[in-house]
């Protein structure tokens, strides 16, 4: 009678484990089901999810981490500036291309990137410019849109580096990229953003 009762117990006990992974596993599959279907009727969301994905796989990153960067990198930063081009934050002076020498004498170089004049202004000063230029480079890269960004900004060029100076009115913002072809729209991008009258500018021979 014992082991009848055990038996049965068991079966009843199969049973309900059975039933109730069927309806998680449907609970799941309607979630699922529902947030494709809420990405299908938006193509732009899907785009931008797409996106934001592709760019955290090539980072190797995942969403929270990189959020919680950018966040960091961006502390006291208003949202709404937080993805402007800090270099368009105050008048650009001129701009001058940093070239690179690929032999020993300097006979031959390859650009750089370029350094970008800044002129002072109220409350701007070169620890505060850095640190909009490391919140708009973290922003740049949690919303994977570097590549178009950089049409626009010589600070968005991905595995670009730059450096601040303080100059006798203002900044100078040394912009590189060990990618000939990247260094080059750097100075282009820069030469864009500064105003037609400026004189021509001069390269400037730096060693790495």
């Amino acid at each position: 009678m014992v082991s009848q009762m055990n038996d049965s117990f068991g079966k009843i006990l199969v049973l309900t484990q059975m039933a109730l992974g069927g309806l998680l596993a449907s609970c799941a599959s309607t979630q699922t089901s529902a947030s494709s279907k809420a990405l299908a009727n938006n193509p732009q969301q899907a785009l931008a999810a797409r996106t934001q994905s592709d760019a955290l796989l090539r980072a190797g990153l995942p969403l929270a981490r990189l959020d919680a960067e950018a966040d960091q990198a961006c502390a006291s930063i208003p949202a709404a500036e937080q993805n402007v081009c800090p270099v368009q934050r105050t008048t650009v002076l001129g701009a001058r291309e940093l070239r690179t020498p690929l032999d020993p004498k300097g006979y031959l170089t390859s650009s750089a990137g370029a350094v970008v004049y800044l002129l002072a202004a109220p409350g701007l000063t070169s620890e505060w410019l850095g640190h909009l230029v490391e919140c708009y480079q973290a922003r740049t890269a949690e919303a994977g849109n570097a590549l178009q960004a950089r049409e626009s900004c010589p600070l968005a060029e991905p595995e670009s580096s730059y450096a601040i100076s303080s100059t006798r009115n203002g900044f100078a913002v040394s912009i590189r990229s060990p990618h000939s072809e990247a260094a080059k729209r750097i100075f282009e991008v820069s030469q864009r953003l500064a105003p037609s009258n400026t004189p021509a500018p001069t390269a400037l021979l730096v060693r790495r």
